[in-house]
């Protein structure tokens, strides 16, 4: 037993702790890939590089106001970064307290995209949530209950221009339609400055949770799906293939 004890406060205590550290930045790095804090990080990265370089050349001018900065530095830091800390614990604690939402067979994904397609063909707007790990219950919330199978006829009620919760979205929660008419945070963040209110919705929504947002334009026909912040602009014959890969987590 000393032995033991002996070897791991020598030798395997610092290998974990090392592994335990690589693992926290591996997530870390995991929610911030490809969103804007990739670009922040890059700067504070450079200006660690610059603190130090003005130490050693002893620029005392430099070094003092980097030295200002990084004093007030996690309040910057908390302020820059809120959206996406708040997006990682919200993924962290939803391994423990949301159940997985997703099922073997993902069956009712096929009547989404008949009813998406549908819509495409039409030219009738609509905003669909696919609620995954991370609870919608405070968007939910803003619009009416519905607690229904998810069916084509239904959706396509609910979007209709004379339906009065068309202009919302849909959250579809545990395989059936939870509520609609649902008021979703609106993204200033794209980069295209064309896209409209439901497409800057989706891209709000997917920002702050890990929720799939399907998009179905009422002006083009054109659907697009958001994840993680991202808006991706898809074919109709591609919609189960996204969303198996982005809802379950396959890909074919």
């Amino acid at each position: 037993m000393e032995l033991i004890l002996d070897i791991w406060s020598k030798y395997l205590v610092n290998v974990v702790d090392i592994l335990i550290v690589a693992y926290i930045f591996y997530r870390i790095l995991l929610i911030v890939r490809g969103t804007r804090a990739t670009q922040i990080i890059v700067g504070l990265l450079i200006l660690i590089f610059v603190t130090v370089a003005a130490g050693i050349l002893q620029l005392e001018t430099l070094s003092w106001l980097l030295n200002k900065f990084w004093l007030g530095a996690v309040v910057i830091l908390a302020v820059v970064f809120n959206d996406e800390i708040r997006l990682g614990l919200a993924k962290l604690g939803g391994k423990f307290v949301y159940a997985n939402n997703t099922n073997a067979n993902n069956d009712f994904l096929s009547e989404i995209v008949e009813t998406v397609v549908a819509m495409s063909k039409s030219k009738i707007g609509g905003l669909i949530v696919l609620e995954k790990e991370m609870g919608l219950k405070n968007y939910a919330e803003t619009g009416t209950r519905i607690d229904g199978l998810i069916t084509q006829e239904l959706i396509l009620s609910i979007f209709q221009i004379k339906s009065p919760i068309h202009d919302g979205a849909i959250i579809i929660k545990s395989e059936r339609i939870h509520s609609a008419g649902c008021v979703l945070p609106i993204s200033s963040d794209v980069e295209d400055k064309h896209l409209g209110t439901r497409h800057r919705a989706g891209v709000g929504l997917s920002t702050v949770t890990d929720a799939v947002v399907i998009i179905i334009s009422e002006e083009t026909g054109n659907i697009s799906i958001c994840y993680e912040g991202k808006i991706s602009f898809i074919e109709r014959e591609e919609i189960l293939k996204k969303l198996k890969q982005y809802y379950v987590g396959k890909s074919e």
